[in-house]
């Protein structure tokens, strides 16, 4: 009688002891669960991740750009090779055994995997798809991030927040251009829009709706000529016909992009290129000298957002006094990017507090 007493009491204490470890590991669960971070990305396809995420691989530079903006650059462990080669933006960070690939549509899989990331950032123009069924086996996760959208910047910057559990840098960040935006649309609400003709680096390649760059010259309050077009590619003897009152004009096909500025000889070359083709003598622009040229590297800061400052102040100085581009350019440097302020990637050459 005793013997069974005593294998009763026995059982009933492992009984409760199971019970108590399965209460635990019901906690455990919960706290895991709580804890998973849910996002949704550009393409409204949702993710799950554990954490926040401290190892990505990055495709497209301006997805790195907004990475660096929120503090999270150190969490990135590999990038592709056009973000590899510009040294000068990125402070010589990423070495060459940290490239997975040419660009976000060439990727090298076996390198990703060898990187051992948490996450792969892309844009959804990339191969997303062919990643995600070659890198979800080794349970990597493909987020995309299409930070090139202007008029997606904010939503954009919080979701990287949001992924390296960043948020209180990326709100900052937001609220800083979104202030800049607020403002050009205040003094410009009742200002007829002027027009501009955009040009992207080589002769007659412009900009439409659903364009990279629509939305950088929209925001600035720009009446594009070419808005009704549906090809970017357009015959150039059609910006006479439309007489821009101002031109814009995206560095060169022959000039390098880098942190590092072109030349004034390479800006005069550029700018006497568009007064000297057939005819545009007679483009008010011209006539005018209303023409401003940006560099690759400048116009894309914020993903486009400083090239939107700078176009808004060259249409309409007199509305804008408030707004000086080349300061936003120098904080998008020195605070965001965390790079010295170099000048000269305007020309004609913008001034701070101009």
């Amino acid at each position: 009688m005793k013997l069974k007493q005593l294998v009763t009491a026995f059982l009933a204490i492992v009984f409760c002891a199971c019970l108590l470890a399965g209460c635990g590991n019901d906690k455990q669960h919960s706290s895991d669960e709580k804890n998973k971070i849910s996002i949704t990305d550009s393409l409204g396809r949702k993710v799950v991740l554990d954490k926040p995420v401290s190892r990505a691989v990055v495709a497209n530079a301006y997805n790195t750009e907004l990475i660096n903006a929120i503090g999270a650059i150190d969490d990135v462990v590999g990038v592709d090779f056009n973000i590899y080669q510009d040294q000068e933006g990125f402070k010589n960070k990423f070495t060459k055994d940290m490239v997975i690939g040419k660009s976000q549509r060439e990727l090298n899989y076996e390198k990703i995997i060898e990187l051992k990331p948490e996450v792969l950032i892309l844009t959804s123009n990339g191969a997303w798809q062919d990643a995600e069924a070659k890198l979800s086996p080794f349970g990597i996760k493909v987020i995309n991030v299409d930070a090139y959208y202007t008029d997606k910047f904010e939503d954009n910057l919080l979701l990287l927040g949001k992924i390296f559990g960043k948020e209180k840098e990326a709100v900052e960040c937001a609220d800083y251009f979104s202030s800049k935006l607020k403002y050009i649309d205040e003094q410009l609400k009742n200002v007829p829009r002027r027009s501009i003709y955009f040009e992207y680096r080589k002769a007659g390649n412009t900009t439409i709706p659903g364009n990279y760059f629509y939305e950088m010259v929209n925001l600035a309050h720009g009446d594009n000529i070419f808005k009704e077009a549906k090809n970017v590619n357009i015959d150039i003897e059609a910006v006479i016909e439309k007489n821009p009152q101002y031109i814009v004009k995206v560095s060169d096909t022959n000039v390098f992009s880098s942190y590092n500025p072109p030349t004034v000889a390479e800006h005069k070359a550029i700018y006497d290129n568009i007064c000297s083709r057939p005819g545009w003598d007679q483009i008010d622009a011209v006539k005018n000298k209303k023409i401003l040229l940006l560099s690759h590297y400048v116009h894309g800061g914020a993903s486009k957002l400083v090239g939107t400052m700078y176009i808004a102040k060259f249409l309409y100085p007199e509305y804008l006094p408030d707004l000086h581009p080349e300061n936003v350019f120098k904080d998008w440097l020195t605070k965001y990017q965390h790079l010295d302020y170099v000048a000269g990637h305007t020309y004609p050459a913008f001034k701070l507090d101009e």
